[in-house]
């Protein structure tokens, strides 16, 4: 998996850094038809050596909860918390998303952890 320095979201740069991601669905040209807020999120991370990228694992520990934060007052948003990471390691945060109308989006995040 290569993902290349142009789908990086953020880099973590000390190993007890703590980051926070907001995620819009909001920005998205239309919402799910008939959707107005979001009423569930979840997150999952996954991780691979930079050096070795076929070779992924679960990494949910990236995550410090595996719910997002519904941020208020619009609620089509969401805040992941970040913390840790391995050096030389990429991750990729997914995060899921039920609206009120039941329609389920999906958005992917990358983040690397500081390079030697």
């Amino acid at each position: 998996m290569n993902i290349g320095n142009k789908n990086i979201i953020a880099e973590i740069k000390q190993p007890n850094e703590i980051l926070s991601v907001d995620i819009s669905f909001g920005k998205l040209h239309v919402l799910p038809r008939g959707a107005k807020e979001i009423t569930e999120a979840t997150a999952s991370a996954i991780k691979w050596k930079r050096k070795v990228p076929n070779e992924t694992a679960e990494a949910n520990d990236f995550l410090v909860s595996t719910t997002p934060t519904i941020l208020t007052p619009n609620k089509t948003s969401v805040r992941v918390l970040l913390t840790g990471g391995t050096d030389n390691y990429d991750y990729k945060v997914t995060v899921l998303v039920t609206f009120d109308n039941s329609t389920k989006l999906e958005r992917e995040i990358f983040v690397r952890v500081r390079e030697d």
